[in-house]
């Protein structure tokens, strides 16, 4: 691969899906967003199972964030309290490997100490998705408009990213400017 950005890093959990790996296994994986492609390398726990794992935009359908389940022994230990835990930290990559095998895989975000914190995260996950135009490069669905979004409801969105705080006047306005070169 080439040289590419590193946008975002994060750790994660492996929940299972890919057909090296069948059955959800502990240990922390470094979860990467470059211009190209996500990275996932094994890290403390994870090293003598998890090999490194490149998968390409190009080769991406979809990246979602889904509600985690909250396990037996976490709802009985956490009484009326455990609701709270049902947050939106599972990423769910589906992409199709070197073979051509579809694939979904399964991750829980682990960075942020709390399950709310790391729902938090993926919530910015998504946010520099959004702000740096990856799901632009994604395979595109099958009978799907690649102008699905049009370029005003985009820079809506750059917009609102700058007032949040998220994006800085200088980022926003290099992607305004891409976005206006594509007109």
């Amino acid at each position: 691969m080439t040289d590419s950005r590193l946008i975002e890093k994060y750790s994660v959990t492996y929940l299972g899906g890919h057909p090296a790996y069948p059955k959800s296994k502990l240990g922390k994986i470094t979860f990467q967003l470059l211009d190209d492609r996500f990275e996932l390398h094994p890290t403390i726990g994870s090293e003598g199972w998890f090999e490194s794992l490149t998968i390409p935009y190009s080769d991406t359908h979809d990246l979602e964030i889904v509600q985690r389940q909250v396990g037996t022994v976490e709802g009985l230990l956490g009484g009326l309290d455990s609701r709270q835990l049902n947050q939106a930290n599972n990423i769910h990559i589906q992409y199709d490997d070197s073979d051509g095998t579809n694939i979904l895989i399964r991750l829980e975000m682990l960075t942020g100490f709390t399950v709310m914190r790391q729902a938090v995260k993926c919530r910015e996950l998504e946010d520099r998705l959004s702000v740096n135009s990856i799901r632009s490069k994604f395979k595109p669905k099958e009978g799907a408009s690649n102008n699905a979004v049009g370029i005003p409801e985009l820079l809506e969105n750059l917009a609102s990213l700058m007032e949040k705080g998220i994006l800085t006047q200088e980022e926003f306005d290099q992607k305004k400017k891409e976005l206006l070169t594509r007109m």
